[in-house]
């Protein structure tokens, strides 16, 4: 284990430590869409993750896997979800990358944590429980996390079916919901998380915590208290259209994403074409989405304010983002939905669907489980008081949720495992001093394939040919350049397939005995 150096002042029950040890907390968060933030553009109340983006550094340019589970291994690990086997789960059958067990010699970052010294906290989502092998260790307790209370379903955020609380799984009972009338899944996870972290304060603080807070908000279905839902209600009878053009009028105003706007998907209709009555069920919909942001944030405002109370605030990094962009979805799971009752209660269930996830997406195309823009981006808010960084900065740095591990490792001041090389990169330079690298980064997800190299992307929807864009000025992908550049689109798939061989990634086609429908099904937008 690495000796830490540890300085311990007490004044008001409060401790510091040295700068090289600062805890760390990842806020991730489910299917919420790029602009989904009100600092991005959007009418959601998020006045905590605006703040710390005003007070942080802000990736414009960051990524994910376009997936829950995919982005989920590559934020544990480092690594593309292929090379550690989780980019799908489809059992022992199928193909090493896509069989969904990560290798036990994999490390993640919760035991690199570990070994410096840090405690370890999980709190919400996991979705990286092996399918076939080594089961139970697969869990966050056997993967370097000292407590968890973890999400095992998510099928309704009122009375979940199945939880993990430790090592004990707890199951809702068919004739009874056993959860309390005022439970809700969102404020359960940040009331845990501040558990946690009150025990970890008052028991060890001489010691570095490392807390990953994985909300299920906003995912489907669509469920949030009332009392908050209501302040939304009636605000989005202007429809998508119209919020796709305000959203991206704020985007461009701040310099966080300056091009055109993609026309609207095309399987999303006219919203002047809708019924009143459409229109009003359509506007409850993103009602209750933007309510279940909100109450994200302010269960993060919560989590800020005990840090501040023990003193703590100061010294701790904390990292914002999303697994995926929002989702076009139609899906009704669990309980099912009952139309008769009110928006976002507990028996209803709904999902964003394809207009309202294409303005959540906004200014991008496609959503998630794409590997165009809408799919695969995400903010990356950094937020680090005494870590030297400065405030309200807007890097352009590309940056890939595969840097995280790398990252995280030089703020601590430790080295990576030398037996394997990672494909991320630290980002802490950029972080605190705004230095840029080139990046070339890669991208599979149901066939769905995508490389970026600087200003140059690369991508190619399942069953498609390969386009190119010009990232600096055309992060809507409107304009097709292939044509004018083909020895650039030439040598983007020839990294591709570099990648993809080395990576464990397979053709498509050989999965259609696993799931003959992917990701045709998901077109049903």
């Amino acid at each position: 284990m690495c000796q830490l150096t540890l300085l311990l002042i007490l004044t008001s029950g409060h401790c510091v430590r040295a700068a090289d040890t600062p805890n760390i907390i990842i806020v991730m968060v489910d299917d919420m869409g790029y602009s989904d933030l009100g600092y991005f553009g959007s009418a959601i109340e998020t006045p905590v993750l605006d703040n710390l983006a005003s007070h942080g550094v802000t990736f414009s340019n960051f990524y994910n896997t376009a997936r829950c589970w995919s982005t989920r291994a590559s934020l544990m690990t480092g690594f593309y979800p292929q090379q550690v086997n989780k980019a799908m789960s489809f059992g022992p059958k199928a193909p090493f990358g896509y069989q969904g067990n990560i290798p036990r010699e994999t490390k993640f970052l919760s035991e690199l944590l570990q070994t410096h010294g840090y405690s370890t906290y999980h709190v919400g989502k996991w979705h990286l429980n092996n399918r076939t092998i080594d089961i139970e260790n697969s869990w966050p307790l056997g993967r370097g996390f000292d407590k968890s209370y973890c999400v095992v379903s998510q099928n309704n955020f009122f009375a979940p079916w199945r939880m993990r609380d430790e090592n004990q799984t707890i199951i809702r009972s068919e004739d009874s919901r056993r959860w309390p009338k005022d439970y809700y899944m969102t404020t359960a996870i940040g009331e845990r998380s501040r558990i946690y972290l009150q025990d970890h304060l008052r028991n060890t603080p001489e010691k570095p915590f490392f807390l990953y807070v994985a909300h299920t908000a906003p995912h489907f279905p669509l469920q949030a208290p009332h009392n908050v839902t209501s302040k939304y209600l009636g605000k989005y009878m202007h429809g998508w259209d119209e919020e796709r053009k305000r959203r991206q009028a704020i985007l461009q105003e701040k310099g966080i994403v300056v091009t055109g706007l993609p026309e609207r998907d095309q399987e999303a209709v006219e919203w002047v074409t809708l019924s009143r009555g459409d229109q009003i069920e359509w506007d409850s919909r993103m009602a209750v989405h933007s309510a279940m942001i909100d109450v994200v944030d302010q269960e993060v405002g919560r989590l800020i304010a005990l840090l501040s109370d023990r003193g703590v605030y100061e010294d701790t990094v904390i990292f914002f983002l999303s697994d995926n962009g929002a989702s076009a979805e139609v899906l009704v799971r669990g309980d099912g939905d009952d139309p008769t009752v009110a928006p976002g209660s507990i028996a209803s269930y709904e999902c964003l669907e394809v207009g309202w996830s294409n303005a959540c997406n906004t200014p991008f195309r496609e959503h998630k489980m794409w590997t165009h823009e809408g799919g695969i981006s995400t903010p990356l808010i950094v937020h680090w008081p005494n870590g030297n960084i400065g405030s309200g900065k807007i890097t352009r740095q590309n940056g890939h949720v595969i840097d995280l591990v790398p990252t995280i490792m030089d703020i601590v001041n430790s080295s990576l495992p030398v037996a394997v090389e990672y494909p991320g990169k630290s980002l802490l330079g950029t972080i605190r001093s705004g230095k840029t690298h080139r990046r070339t980064l890669f991208w599979e997800h149901l066939g769905n394939r995508a490389v970026r190299r600087g200003q140059w992307k690369a991508v190619s929807e399942y069953q498609h040919a390969w386009q190119l864009f010009d990232m600096r000025t055309d992060r809507g992908e409107n304009i097709e350049l292939s044509e004018d550049h083909p020895a650039l689109l030439k040598q983007l798939i020839s990294k591709w397939v570099d990648w993809a061989e080395a990576s464990s990634v397979v053709h498509w086609e050989t999965m259609r005995g696993f799931h003959p429908n992917y990701p045709f099904e998901y077109k049903r937008k």
